[in-house]
């Protein structure tokens, strides 16, 4: 029973040498659930104790039904009982050689670091500029497409210089005096000359800074893999916008989830939950989610500083097949036809792309959405797979608009920042 319940419990042998008077009630009711639910051999075999414990499990199920799962943070507490430190003569633990206590190299600082806190307030103290440089890097990463130090992972001797160190400098200190707010660097940097740049290339300028590393533009950059889903569900209204709460699992293609260990199945989400932001989705090491897969993002084996970009077929396809794109076509279909016949383009083109069309692009569009509406008034079977539903407009017109809205979010602009 000892050894089960150190298998399955964190800090066991921690909380089975707490003094039962001395326990928090959350450690309490750890015991409680992982003794009641986990019988030894002895329990099982007497009867009436083992059938008043499951009456027991049974009342706390029901118990626990009725409260909402809280997420716990671990955090860090000065242990008062730390073990003494030697260093390891020869690199074997049992070796012991001097005596060694808590600090820093006097290469960094001369200030006594006995403990954690002290740590904490030296990296972020005045004497210490690389913990602010550091941050503001990658701020301005995240903003230009790359940060000022280009290997952002890497500000020693192995690592670039910076491109403006007088800037990243400025930035440090402005970060640090202004309390180190991330949301005064971001307003900061958003309504800067810099950051309101166009993203033309501009010919004067191809051969003297075609890395762009003087900011004589702004760069395009392709969003990331969370956001190219949460655009998609933007434009077509569906976004749902709860914050926080557990993972969800919105449709993906057959066969993924058995691939992953244990194989587990892949039970999709229903109601707004198939709508949430891309950065809940359920993301298992063994068999990623394929669309963030497929738009670079992070596999989760490594720390990622900075994302690749590339360029595939396999995107092409997901934007146009995958359900929630797909989905979100029909939805964007439905918030256009609400508008009149006349201000429809229009109104396609500003929740897509955040613009009203040109002459061209608004002619275009209407021809195509004009061919589409000819061939499903000959095709019925192919409008009502496009749009299934009754929208209260002929079904070759609904039709027409969801292969309108596919080929606006499948645009090189709804997925890149200009």
């Amino acid at each position: 029973m000892i050894t089960s319940f150190k298998a399955m419990v964190d800090n066991a042998v921690k909380l089975l040498f707490i003094d039962e008077s001395k326990r928090t009630p959350e450690q309490r009711e750890i015991m409680t659930n992982h003794w009641v639910r986990n019988l030894g051999p002895d329990v099982a075999k007497d009867k009436p104790l083992n059938d008043r414990l499951k009456e027991l499990r049974e009342k706390l199920a029901k118990l626990d039904a009725g409260f909402t799962p809280l997420t716990h943070a671990m955090t860090v507490t000065v242990d008062p009982k730390a073990p003494q430190a030697y260093i390891a003569l020869g690199g074997d633990y049992r070796s012991k050689g001097a005596e060694v206590t808590p600090g820093l190299p006097a290469a960094l600082t001369s200030a006594p670091v006995k403990d954690r806190l002290a740590f904490a307030r030296w990296l972020c103290g005045p004497e210490n500029p690389l913990t602010a440089r550091v941050v503001v890097n990658r701020i301005w990463q995240e903003f230009f497409g790359r940060g000022i130090v280009r290997t952002s992972d890497d500000f020693g001797t192995q690592g670039e210089k910076p491109t403006n160190p007088d800037l990243l400098d400025w930035l440090a200190s402005e970060f640090r005096d202004g309390g180190w707010s991330r949301k005064h660097m971001h307003r900061l940097i958003v309504t800067s000359a810099a950051y309101r740049q166009s993203s033309a290339t501009r010919k004067e300028l191809s051969e003297r800074d075609p890395e762009n590393t003087l900011i004589s533009r702004q760069t395009r950059l392709r969003l990331p893999a969370e956001l190219i889903r949460d655009v998609a569900l933007s434009a077509s209204g569906l976004l749902s916008t709860t914050i926080g709460g557990p993972s969800v699992r919105p449709p993906q293609p057959a066969g993924v989830a058995e691939l992953r260990y244990g194989n587990g199945k892949w039970v999709e989400s229903t109601g707004a939950d198939r709508y949430r932001r891309g950065l809940y989705i359920q993301f298992q090491r063994t068999a990623p989610y394929p669309q963030l897969m497929n738009f670079d993002a992070p596999d989760s084996n490594v720390a990622c500083t900075r994302r690749s970009r590339s360029n595939t077929p396999l995107q092409a396809l997901n934007l146009l097949n995958d359900p929630v794109f797909f989905e979100s076509a029909q939805a964007l279909a439905l918030r256009i036809l609400r508008n009149e016949a006349n201000s429809r383009i229009d109104q396609a083109f500003r929740l897509c792309l955040a613009r009203d069309p040109n002459s061209r692009e608004r002619e275009r569009l209407a021809k195509y959405v004009d061919e589409q509406e000819t061939y499903f008034e000959t095709n019925p079977k192919s409008a009502k797979a496009l749009m299934p539903m009754s929208v209260g407009t002929k079904p070759a017109e609904a039709a027409a608009w969801v292969a309108a809205s596919r080929v606006l979010m499948n645009t090189d602009e709804f997925i890149v920042r200009e």
